[in-house]
């Protein structure tokens, strides 16, 4: 079939072509938003999952959703040990740039100011114009002190927007990665925002791996309170399926049931999966239906992408000793998590002394602690690859 015309998108934070298995995420913030412009409130929202489930498609949906609706909206993305707040007054610069255009730039002014204040504690050598002919506030979000800043500007802002009747909407990617004293900043400011009878309508979204819980609640012993946490996980199978079979039907092409499976087999749910087993299985079938061969065919090239794109450069970023500790992960239970007095009984090794890399590969993304003594693999399908690299 025609390649040009595949409808499969894999690909890092693309949304697919159909948005299968997430209408309870996609719904209950379409709630949130309502709630925030009836004046209620409500919590913020924390997804957390392994990677290639989708989180960073969410976030995109929602940040859209916001929009249709005129919120100002700033979508960030953290990284390990960088400071988010220059990329955070970037964003909120490009978003405040937007709104200026939308609102009448008077009711703007004294967010304009404080965020002045802000941006140039966060830019004192200029090299980012913010470029907002504005007098700087006095004594507000100028101090240096995320733990200070933050929440004086997140109050200048949801004041704003509620003089707007409208709603900012702050995103934050890869959320675990977040300095601890800036995270311990955002759960204050969001914290302070609720707290009054009329909450400010300024909703705080995060994304990041299944230990964003834990980092945010070491961060802030309240902030199991302060969001609604969502975990985001592989699509049941009539999901997956609807994933692959209505892009396809849209174009005229249909599904074996077979070749469905075949893809479930290499998937296991997980939505970044389904697109690329999706993607060749589409180039290797010749006409339509989509069979069980053209699957075949087609996943053998899918799992040479995964592993040359996906699983490789984890792999290579590893000690020689953190990939034999991945390999012992893999050996006893999979993608499942396993316990690390396990993993150095299995390798000879005392506990202790396994404690560094351990951390090191937690610092890499590689893998997470889901609980006390326990670790896992943060991408699905990675225990598989470590089984078949050579000793």
């Amino acid at each position: 079939m025609d390649p040009v015309r595949n409808p499969y998108q894999p690909g890092a934070g693309r949304r697919p072509p159909e948005l299968a298995g997430r209408d309870a995420e996609l719904d209950a913030f379409a709630i949130l938003l309502q709630r925030y412009e009836l004046g209620v409130g409500e919590r913020g929202r924390v997804l957390y999952g392994l990677r290639g489930v989708g989180k960073t498609v969410l976030l995109n949906e929602f940040q859209a959703m916001a929009e249709e609706r005129r919120w100002v909206t700033a979508k960030v993305e953290a990284a390990a040990g960088r400071s988010i707040l220059p990329t955070l007054a970037q964003a909120l610069h490009r978003s405040l740039r937007s709104a200026t255009g939308r609102f009448e730039r008077g009711k703007l002014l004294g967010l304009l100011q404080v965020f002045r204040a802000f941006s140039l504690r966060m830019d004192p050598d200029g090299s980012y114009t913010f470029g907002f002919d504005v007098q700087v506030a006095s004594g507000q979000a100028d101090t240096g002190d995320p733990a200070v800043d933050l929440p004086e500007l997140f109050a200048a802002i949801g004041a704003t927007m509620r003089d707007l009747g409208v709603g900012a909407l702050l995103l934050i990617d890869e959320m675990q990665d977040v300095p601890v004293a800036e995270l311990r900043a955002i759960n204050t400011a969001v914290h302070e925002m609720g707290q009054g009878a009329d909450p400010l309508p300024l909703v705080v979204v995060g994304a990041g791996l299944p230990s964003l819980p834990e980092v945010l609640a070491k961060a802030t012993s309240y902030a199991e309170r302060l969001y609604e946490y969502v975990p985001v996980g592989a699509l049941d199978q009539a999901s997956a399926h609807e994933a692959l079979v209505v892009p396809a039907e849209a174009l005229g092409v249909t599904w074996e049931p077979d070749a469905l499976g075949r893809v479930d087999q290499f998937s296991h749910g997980y939505p970044y999966l389904i697109q690329t087993g999706g993607k060749y299985a589409w180039d290797y079938a010749a006409t339509s239906p989509i069979t069980a061969e053209d699957a075949d065919a087609g996943l053998v090239q899918a799992r040479r992408e995964v592993d040359a794109g996906l699983y490789r450069a984890r792999w290579q970023r590893a000690t020689p000793l953190q990939r034999q500790i991945m390999r012992a992960m893999a050996d006893l239970s999979a993608d499942e998590p396993t316990s690390m007095a396990h993993v150095a009984e299995v390798l000879g090794r005392e506990r202790n002394e396994l404690s560094v890399p351990r951390d090191q590969l937690i610092k890499k993304g590689l893998v997470y602690a889901p609980d006390r003594g326990l670790i896992a693999f943060t991408v699905p399908g990675m225990a598989d690859y470590a089984r078949r690299q050579p000793d």
